[in-house]
This record gives structure tokens, sequence and C-alpha cells, in this order.
């Protein structure tokens, strides 16, 4: 009777298993299949709410917009919002354009600045695990948290990035060494077609500042 139960237990334990995975995943495969999601297609659009919890304190107010990221290595933010407010990544320089301001801040970003962006979902796995230590706790409820602690010990201090087994991001955390946290959670994955360069670039409106960092 005991050996029956035993083999019982174990057939009920294959039927839980998430379908969408086999076993327990490293985090280089965890990595491998967040690439592939937001690579496979020429860009992908996704909604985004975006808060900020200086250490010590309470969230501020949530920003909310979509964000197109665009393999190798750019992206762009459009809030919501009177501003206009919009951040892109051409892969070398950040540009920050406020339309209401009429100004558009321009710097050429550093390794750990970069560290900061999403560029994560689309970086070739083995760059990342080289400049992060990685650990991977799978939930009950079948997602994936992945935490990248850097390996130089500066910034950022802390990255955990809450995912679908198949590599779709719901959630990214980023703690910087002096506590201060950014939290993006994102939805509404769509794939899209290749977008011009001019969408990471920015030609702003005649009249607008540039300032340069």
């Amino acid at each position: 009777m005991r050996h029956r139960l035993t083999v019982l237990s174990a057939l009920l334990l294959v039927l839980a298993w998430p379908a969408t995975g086999q076993g327990p995943l490293s985090p280089t495969t965890m990595l491998e299949r967040i690439q592939k999601k937001y690579s496979s297609s020429p860009s992908v659009k996704v909604t985004f709410v975006q808060t900020y919890a200086p250490s010590g304190f309470g969230e501020t107010a949530p920003e909310t917009g979509t964000l197109v990221l665009q393999a190798p290595d750019s992206l762009r933010f459009e809030y919501d919002g009177p501003e206009g407010k919009l951040f892109t990544f051409d892969g070398k320089a950040g540009r920050q354009y406020v339309a209401r301001d009429r100004q558009m801040i321009v710097k050429t970003l550093t390794n750990e600045e970069r560290a900061r962006l999403p560029l994560l979902f689309l970086s070739d796995p083995r760059q990342v695990l080289s400049q992060f230590e990685a650990k991977v706790v799978e939930t009950a409820a079948g997602a994936v948290d992945l935490q990248l602690s850097p390996r130089s010990g500066r910034e950022p201090g802390q990255i955990t990035v809450f995912a679908s087994r198949d590599g779709e991001l719901k959630r990214l955390v980023v703690l910087d060494p002096a506590g201060n946290k950014t939290t993006f959670t994102f939805t509404k994955l769509e794939p899209g077609k290749k977008r011009p360069a001019s969408d990471f670039t920015l030609n702003p409106p005649a009249g607008t500042k540039i300032v340069t960092g």
C-alpha cells in the first residue's frame, strides 16, 4: 500500500509541474528566454508603470507610458501626461526631452547608468552573467524571480526581475547602493516593426534648448 501511495504522489507531482517548463531553471536558461522574447521581432512595445522610492521614504506618484525596445541596444520611454516627456537611448547616448520645457538633455551614459535601463531584456546572457551574480527563485504561481547582483559591487546595487517561465517580463526592480528603489511594472507586450533611428536619437522642434552632460 505504501508503494502505491509513493507512486501516486510522484505522478501527482509531475502533473502539477507547470506545463511551460520542465524542472528548475538556471540563470542562463532564464536569460536566454528573456532575450529571445524581446529580440525575436524587429521591435517590442509594452506599457509600463514606473515608481521611485528614495531611501527611507515611500514611493512617489507613479508615472505611466509606453516603452519600445529594439535590439541590440535601443529603447524609448514615452510618458503619459501633458509635459510631453520622452527618454531614449540609441546605444550610446541617453536623451531626455520635455516638450513643455522646450529642453532636451543629452548625456553619454556610463556602464553603471546603462545597467539601470531595461536593456537587460536584449542582452547576451553571457554578457549579463559576466557582470552579475545571478540566482533564480521560482514561485508557487509558476513565475520566476531572477536576482542579479553586480560583481563589481558598484551600481546598480541590485536588480530583481520578475518574469513568466517563457521569458515575459512582468516587473523590474532596481535598487542602488544608497537604497533608492525604482520599479517598473510591464503589461501588454506587442511585437512590432523596425523603428526609424529618429525614434531613438530624437529631433526636437526648432527652438528647443539642448543641454549636454
